[in-house]
């Protein structure tokens, strides 16, 4: 395709430890965005347009793009297809991917590839049910047979994305799932693509750095309530990548749903009941467990759920206390905000950076030539939100740098920033235990202005937002308080920084 980028490669695989994602010796914390279409464009001859995202990408300063690692279709006619039926795999698509991975590779950006689809688009799982139809069978379906009901009925996702729940009374989603033949057929390709030779590169994928992590499937779903079915599944397939390909992360590319609404305290009482009830067939908690698994996945559609954008916030929050408890860190796989809410985009992602996320990925980047119905998608020049990703990448790469990944030995405040601040201040502490802690602000008359923090707080280094916007010019100070939870030790920090809304002002 004759794609341009001088940058070197990515030399080190991405690996975890704990809670951490670490590219050599170094904490591995990014920002990203969704262009899942890029494989596709280049097995039409779109190269300009492939050229276009991934050279915006870099400028806006991310290190990570997500894309799709797969085209199921019987199409024969579709140069961009991967599988034209379960054995049977187009070069001409596999090639297109190449492409896209050695154009990543050389700008220094990391791919996370699903390597499945919930949803019907680009065939996705019901298209493997499909196939195993026409083979003749299965024979039974789910519990014996689907319902009535659900024949020919769909569960519906954002802009028309959809599944049909059963195809016949004997054949439906969740087959995909618990088919022996249809788990197997995946497991072909999967090991296909993993140990394939980068006709590029000369390098097989399992051997490719610039390969961050690989996603078990796009948004899976099913119709258990317990969310076991889905969780078996991704246990096993988790086990049987990393069996054939030890050295990538494994993920599961799920949104963050649940079956149990009391493991998110807040979010709980924000959003949709439907996304913690079980209605989704997927537990975000079971899952992030899962021995093989290495990142708690999360998505983000406020708009479309009908959240506030607070309750955004309380949603990424409480996924990430329970991905902490667990011991994983957390990725968000997508967050979708339109152009008119680029303020909700920075406010959860300063969430996410705070809580100590390991990546962010928005949906999504356009070329300029790429139309966007649902209203998510970036074409950067004047759009607000390619500011606050160019913004937010810088303070990734700002934590990351900061970051300790050994608990610290005694309390203690490291520089805030921005000092001075025309709005919001990250404030800057090693607590060297669990402890209860008070964050607590003041003008310079000791008259107090805010409590940031009153609450349990795991060791480390931490990062709390103080929001400026309403605090007149001058310099404020901040006392950090900690009480170790067994009440044995209590400790105290003090500290300053400046509040300058107009430059030459206060």
């Amino acid at each position: 395709m004759g794609l341009r980028g001088s940058q070197a490669g990515a030399q080190e695989f991405v690996r975890r430890e704990g809670q951490a994602l670490i590219s050599g010796t170094d904490r591995f914390l990014f920002t990203g965005a969704n262009a899942y279409y890029l494989p596709f464009a280049a097995a039409y001859g779109e190269s300009g347009a492939v050229e276009e995202v991934l050279d915006a990408a870099r400028e806006l300063g991310m290190t990570v793009l997500r894309t799709w690692a797969f085209h199921d279709s019987p199409d024969s006619s579709d140069p961009g297809v991967f599988q034209y039926r379960p054995g049977v795999f187009n070069e001409a698509g596999l090639r297109a991917l190449d492409q896209i991975v050695d154009a990543a590779r050389r700008r220094g950006i990391r791919l996370l590839l699903p390597l499945v689809n919930n949803w019907d688009d680009y065939g996705g799982m019901n298209q493997y049910v499909r196939w195993r139809q026409e083979s003749g069978g299965p024979e039974v379906g789910r519990n014996g047979r689907y319902g009535e009901a659900d024949t020919g009925s769909v569960v519906t996702g954002r802009d028309g994305e959809h599944y049909r729940i059963a195809m016949s009374p004997v054949a439906g989603h969740d087959d995909f799932y618990t088919d022996p033949v249809i788990r197997e057929w995946f497991r072909q390709y999967v090991a296909m693509l993993v140990q394939r030779v980068n006709t590029v590169t000369g390098v097989a994928y399992r051997d490719e750095p610039a390969i961050l992590a690989w996603e078990l499937a796009n948004e899976p779903r099913s119709s258990d309530p317990t969310g076991e079915m889905v969780a078996g599944w991704l246990e096993g397939m988790a086990a049987f990548v990393k069996s054939i390909d030890p050295n990538h992360l494994v993920g599961s590319g799920e949104e963050g749903g649940d079956v149990d609404p009391s493991s998110f305290p807040v979010a709980a009482r924000e959003v949709p009941a439907w996304l913690l009830d079980g209605t989704t067939g997927v537990s975000f908690r079971r899952n992030t467990a899962l021995a093989n698994l290495d990142f708690a996945s999360l998505h983000l559609y406020a708009e479309t759920w009908s959240m506030p954008a607070a309750a955004g916030d309380s949603w990424i929050r409480d996924h990430q206390h329970l991905a902490g408890a667990i011991g994983k860190p957390l990725v968000l796989g997508e967050i979708g905000a339109r152009e008119e809410h680029s303020g909700a985009l920075e406010r959860w992602m300063i969430t996410a950076l705070l809580g100590d996320a390991a990546g962010a990925l928005v949906w999504q980047l356009l070329d300029q030539r790429r139309q966007d119905p649902e209203g998510y998608g970036i074409h950067c020049g004047d759009d607000p939100r390619c500011t606050v990703l160019h913004h937010m990448s810088s303070l990734f790469a700002e934590n990351a740098a900061r970051g300790s990944l050994t608990p610290p030995s005694a309390l203690r405040l490291l520089p805030c920033y921005p000092d001075p601040a025309s709005g919001q201040v990250i404030l800057v502490y090693e607590l060297p235990w669990d402890a209860r802690v008070t964050l607590e602000v003041y003008d310079l008359q000791g008259a107090p202005v805010r409590t940031v923090v009153d609450d349990r707080q795991r060791a480390g280094v931490r990062k709390e937002l103080f929001s400026g916007n309403r605090v007149t010019n001058g310099v404020y100070l901040y006392r950090v308080r900690a009480m170790a939870l067994d009440g044995t030790e209590h400790r105290q920090a003090s500290g300053k920084f400046t509040i300058l809304h107009q430059a030459g002002a206060g």
